[in-house]
């Protein structure tokens, strides 16, 4: 999987806490989604205190005004036995996320139902 760069489209949780997926462009077609599950902990600042950098809220912009691009992910063992530790760096947010298990699935972009929607 190339992302260097590529589009952060969406990040969502589900099941309380339980699962984080991250969407990550892959071409106008196809995104990767990563699956985080067993999520013993996750943590993340956003650009909202960034001045000048955004304007509004991230669930009232368009696909072309999001603005957050892959640039690293690195994976760690983590001290707590069978956990991973995931540094995310998707400027400018950056996520920490420890959990049990990741899968990734390249997916059509037609199957998922981005917030932005058609904005």
């Amino acid at each position: 999987m190339e992302y260097q760069d590529a589009p952060i489209l969406d990040i969502q949780a589900a099941f309380l806490g339980d699962e984080i997926s991250i969407y990550i462009e892959n071409d106008k077609d196809t995104s990767y989604k990563v699956l985080f599950s067993e999520c013993l902990k996750v943590t993340y600042t956003t650009d909202v205190a960034i001045p000048n950098w955004r304007k509004g809220k991230v669930r009232d912009m368009s696909r072309s005004q999001l603005g957050y691009f892959a640039q690293e992910i690195e994976l760690f063992e983590e001290e707590e036995k069978g956990f991973i530790r995931v540094e995310c760096n998707f400027h400018p947010m950056y996520m920490t996320i420890i959990c049990k298990e990741i899968e990734l699935d390249k997916i059509k972009n037609s199957d998922i139902n981005f917030f932005w929607g058609n904005k």
